[in-house]
């Protein structure tokens, strides 16, 4: 779930547009734990005041034009950036899934995927059994058994776009949120990334939200739409 009350998103900032970590002493609630209120007076303000709220389950399409704040809110749901007013709960871990990075040749599926659990367990310790566990439940979900043992560099977009999406299950967020997926893919991969995010939500009873500006099919794709 994700419920936002009367939130503004941005930057703090500082001289010239500067950003800065200048904060008023008022106090708000934000994820669970108390963080300081950003002085107004000194922000670039990005969109808001926002109110909405999505339950458990639902795949939600957020919208809006280059420069509306998507991605700053999305940033701003993971605890990336203090929202400069408001209050946000998610009821547990907001997690933003990367799409924009390379398929490194050399990395299987499942160690890419694998790599998702290093922040618990370390870069140089083997993985428990739950970790394991949890990585082979990622798979089996994003429907990803048949290229397990494939080479990142022999896989499509799409399917990479899958894999991202496994690293981000094995560490069971309550929210899982994807800035632009579809950007760059044909049609088949880009409808295939849409149908696999509304099945997870639908399967896991997390909160998926993506941005996109394929407002057609994500529209088609998605149980709710917030519009910035």
């Amino acid at each position: 779930m994700i419920k936002a009350t009367d939130i503004v998103v941005g930057y703090p900032t500082g001289r010239r547009g500067t950003r800065s970590t200048s904060v008023s002493l008022r106090f708000a609630s934000y994820p669970g734990k108390c963080s300081p209120e950003v002085d107004l007076s000194r922000a670039a303000r990005v969109a808001g005041p926002l109110s909405f709220s999505f339950g458990d389950g639902e795949c939600v399409m957020l919208r809006g034009r280059n420069g509306s704040g998507k991605t700053t809110l999305m940033k701003t749901i993971a605890g990336q950036l203090l929202p400069l007013s408001g209050t946000i709960e998610t009821g547990g871990e907001a997690i933003l899934v990367p799409t924009r990075i390379p398929k490194v040749k050399g990395f299987t599926v499942e160690d890419f995927i694998r790599s998702g659990m290093l922040a618990e367990s370390g870069a140089f310790k083997r993985l428990d059994r739950e970790a394991e566990r949890r990585v082979a439940e990622a798979i089996r979900m994003m429907e990803l058994n048949q290229l397990a043992d494939k080479d990142l560099s022999q896989i499509s977009d799409g399917e990479f776009q899958k894999a991202c999406i496994a690293t981000a299950l094995t560490r069971k967020a309550n929210v899982l949120m994807l800035d632009e997926p579809t950007a760059f893919l044909d049609v088949e991969n880009r409808v295939m990334v849409l149908k696999t995010l509304q099945r997870l939500a639908h399967e896991t009873r997390s909160t998926v939200v993506f941005s996109t500006h394929d407002i057609h099919d994500g529209a088609l794709y998605s149980d709710s739409v917030l519009a910035l």
